[in-house]
């Protein structure tokens, strides 16, 4: 009766996949994400202790209701666009997009450049992207972003297909396991402009005063004092998540010392 269901090619496409599901997967482990992706296309890959950065605009489907076309590419340009670059030039090595977030995945031996990364991203998302989509949009919808960031050994395949030319149009990667799903879900609890990471990947952080401390400064007034940057939440009665706490950072970059920071976080992973 099944076989009945469907045109005779998906019949041969669903009776292919039915066979291969009772057979025994090829599993490759890494303790890194490749730089080239140069995988085997037959391969699943196991991947060690996978950084993910999510980003994503809070309020987005608001927009097509109340702006016009380009206004509302425009936006969604100057959000994704920039997320792209900057996990670009600061090394990620694996970006995507869906609808109006971006993820961008580090190998486990990029934990503070992953940081440095996002901190870097929220920076300019509070002082340049709000300020300009406020005033574009003339305040009539207060637009804002929500960030996470999560930790934990991956599975990963690439599949395609070829088209009629036989080229590779239909191609991208399939992950499975977390930290992609941990990560997406912690994005329900953050609110405008906080950056929310798990346990685990706090833990790495290894207690780091440059980066669990502010510098001496206010922004605009030397302090001396040195601030905690991070806030402790609980989890353990949320059934959402596999680990029991997560830690926000409400801070963006000091505008004085950002730069003298930065550089100094992303040479601890060269520590």
């Amino acid at each position: 009766m099944e076989q009945n269901l469907y045109l005779d090619k998906i019949d041969e496409i669903i009776n292919d996949w039915r066979k291969a599901f009772d057979e025994k997967n090829s599993i490759t482990e890494r303790n890194y994400l490749p730089s080239n992706w140069d995988y085997k296309m037959n391969s699943w890959y196991k991947i060690k202790d996978v950084i993910s950065v999510f980003v994503d605009i809070r309020w987005s489907t608001k927009l097509s209701a109340i702006t016009h076309d380009h206004t509302t590419a425009s936006i969604y340009e100057l959000f994704t666009w920039t997320a792209i670059r900057i996990f670009h030039e600061m090394w990620a090595e694996y970006i995507d997009i869906k609808w109006d977030w971006v993820f961008a995945l580090f190998s486990n031996n990029k934990v503070y450049t992953s940081i440095a990364s996002a901190i870097t991203f929220k920076t300019f998302a509070k002082n340049t992207f709000k300020k300009l989509v406020d005033k574009k949009l003339n305040w009539k919808v207060d637009i804002w972003f929500h960030m996470w960031i999560d930790q934990k050994t991956v599975l990963v395949k690439q599949l395609w297909l070829k088209d009629s030319e036989w080229r590779d149009r239909r191609k991208n990667e399939v992950w499975a396991w977390k930290p992609i799903n941990m990560s997406a879900k912690l994005a329900s609890l953050s609110n405008d402009w906080e950056l929310y990471v798990s346990d685990r990947f706090y833990k790495n952080l290894k207690n780091n005063e440059l980066v669990v401390k502010s510098c001496w400064c206010t922004g605009w007034q030397e302090t001396w004092n040195k601030e905690n940057l991070w806030r402790e939440v609980d989890l353990m009665n949320d059934w959402k998540f596999d680990f029991d706490k997560a830690y926000i950072l409400e801070n963006v970059w000091c505008s004085k010392h950002w730069k003298e920071w930065c550089k100094k976080i992303i040479a601890l992973d060269n520590n």
